[in-house]
């Protein structure tokens, strides 16, 4: 380093030190040294209301593979794999039937969407038991 830049950084930091007092740098130079997060909203499958908010989270793409997970709240979900809004593409796999939102009747489908279980690997819910929301 050079005898001027030395000399420069020595005033800079002088001037920084008694502007401390002031309480007009602390914050600043604090934060400069850290990066700045800001929350960003993920997608999530959160169970449907029709199925009394209740979803289970599967090894594999099927009602029988292994229950990995289980969320039983409308406000909380498994992390999408895909970040897309829909969740991502859907895997065809076994077929399983969920209740309609309002309660009534059932909808059968094999298409299962693709979410992280709580260790973070894949896994599988039944995609039309939950939607996709950003929380």
């Amino acid at each position: 380093m050079s005898r001027t830049t030395h000399i420069r950084r020595a005033v800079c930091v002088a001037a920084a030190a008694a502007l401390t007092g002031f309480g007009l740098v602390g914050t600043a130079e604090a934060n400069a040294s850290r990066p700045v997060h800001q929350a960003v909203p993920h997608w999530y499958m959160t169970p449907n209301p029709g199925n009394d908010c209740e979803l289970n989270i599967r090894a594999s793409a099927s009602p029988s593979g292994k229950k990995v997970g289980h969320l039983s709240s409308c406000s909380q979900g498994a992390w999408c794999w895909s970040q897309k809004s829909d969740c991502g593409a859907t895997v065809k796999g076994a077929s399983y039937t969920c209740r309609y939102a309002d309660g009534s009747g059932g909808l059968r489908s094999s298409e299962w969407a693709r979410v992280a279980d709580k260790n973070g690997k894949l896994a599988y819910v039944a995609r039309w038991c939950g939607f996709a929301q950003q929380l």
